[in-house]
């Protein structure tokens, strides 16, 4: 049981260290300065979710067959491959290379820590999820808020400098995951079925709608994302302040995001999973009409930003909690799979959409699209469901 408690506080170091990464920050922007079109980066970073999407299941049912650790240290692996060769290389066709190699590392990585943080949470205390991972969800703001900053101190020197920073830091993260103790044990494992993932998976129209709900989100959040330091620096705004700006919006949405539990409390998981989408779709809109206004942009975003971190820490609690741990790393991929789905598809079309009618016509629309999904998932998957009824599936104590 101790050791367990172990892997929360040694998960919650490792998060902390593996999203202090400026590159996020300047990836598009190192790009850039590489000669690399907006529509090749879109090609770039659609190879990336490509790469995602061929390896989430498979590294899923890699996780859940022989165990946490093993797919985490390769993926972490590969991750120190990707931001070598990056920063080495000069070539298009090599940036295409490594942009494949990070998909599959992160394929490798994004669910495992995620299941050896929640199989350890839900195995010492189960009804302090929600705390936890309001914890977590603060500790990963920070550290992304934190690499926004350093990534704009950094890119003061050069951009290379950024990368080689990132590169140690992951390989501190690479010891941490050798700490951690195995939440899948051989006593867990059963033999993984696609009938036991379709009757886990298509018997709940509730756990449809939380597996879809990220990548609906996803359709205007993953490019806004991606070209956030972008946009801020077209509008006049110095990679250092703008490393500022996103750190401190980051940064504030995660304390807010302490409260969710509160909020869960006394509003209601319907309103943080079911409303608060519909008003992300609404705050891009008006972000999209006020790009050009740098004070009313960065509010905007800091309010979407509040809420995004309120729906993401509710609807993650709900499906860990109804979903069985046996099944955990494949369903848990299959989730992540349908956002490389739809970043596939986004990226490029963004990219190209972005070079020829501009950042403010491009979020317009996905917006749009966005909000018009939701209406028709919403339709076709809560009705008459009530989110409040979850039950930790298969949980068993050390």
């Amino acid at each position: 049981m101790s050791s367990l408690k172990h892997n929360i506080y040694l998960f919650l170091l490792f998060d902390f260290l593996t999203n202090l990464s400026p590159i996020s920050f300047i990836y598009v922007l190192f790009l850039t300065q590489k000669e690399v079109t907006l529509t090749n980066i879109g090609i770039i970073i659609a190879v990336y979710q490509l790469s995602k999407f061929i390896f989430e299941v498979p590294s899923g049912y890699f996780s859940d067959k022989y165990g946490r650790k093993k797919c985490a240290i390769l993926g972490q692996i590969l991750l120190i491959i990707f931001l070598s060769l990056t920063v080495i290389t000069h070539s298009f066709y090599f940036f295409v290379c490594a942009s494949f190699i990070r998909g599959i590392s992160y394929a490798f990585l994004s669910g495992t820590a995620d299941c050896l943080y929640v199989e350890s949470i839900l195995k010492i205390c189960p009804d302090k999820l929600d705390h936890w991972l309001s914890i977590d969800k603060l500790i990963f703001y920070i550290a992304y808020g934190c690499s926004s900053l350093i990534g704009g101190l950094l890119a003061l020197i050069d951009y290379d400098t950024v990368f080689y920073f990132n590169i140690t830091i992951q390989f501190i993260c690479l010891i941490f995951i050798l700490l951690f103790k195995e939440t899948n044990g051989k006593n867990d494992k059963q033999p993984l079925t696609f009938n036991a993932i379709k009757q886990e998976i298509f018997t709940s129209k509730d756990i449809l709608y939380l597996i879809f709900l990220p990548a609906v989100i996803a359709i205007i959040m993953l490019p806004f994302e991606d070209y956030y330091p972008t946009i801020l620096k077209d509008i006049g705004i110095q990679e250092v302040y703008a490393g500022v700006i996103i750190s401190m919006n980051f940064i504030f949405g995660a304390i807010v995001g302490l409260k969710t539990n509160k909020i869960n409390e006394k509003i209601g998981y319907f309103f943080t999973i079911k409303v608060i989408p519909y008003l992300l779709g609404i705050g891009f809109l008006l972000l999209s009409s006020f790009m050009n206004i740098p004070y009313l942009q960065i509010l905007i975003y800091s309010i979407i930003t509040i809420g995004s971190t309120i729906n993401n820490i509710s609807y993650n609690s709900c499906l860990q909690k109804k979903i069985d741990n046996q099944l955990r790393g494949t369903i848990i991929s299959m989730r992540s799979l349908l956002i490389a789905i739809v970043a596939i598809i986004i990226s490029p079309i963004v990219g190209f959409s972005s070079q020829h009618i501009g950042f403010s016509q491009t979020f317009f629309l996905c917006s749009i699209f966005c909000l018009c999904i939701l209406f028709l998932m919403n339709h076709y998957l809560l009705q008459d469901h009530d989110l409040l009824e979850y039950k930790h599936k298969n949980i068993e104590h050390d």
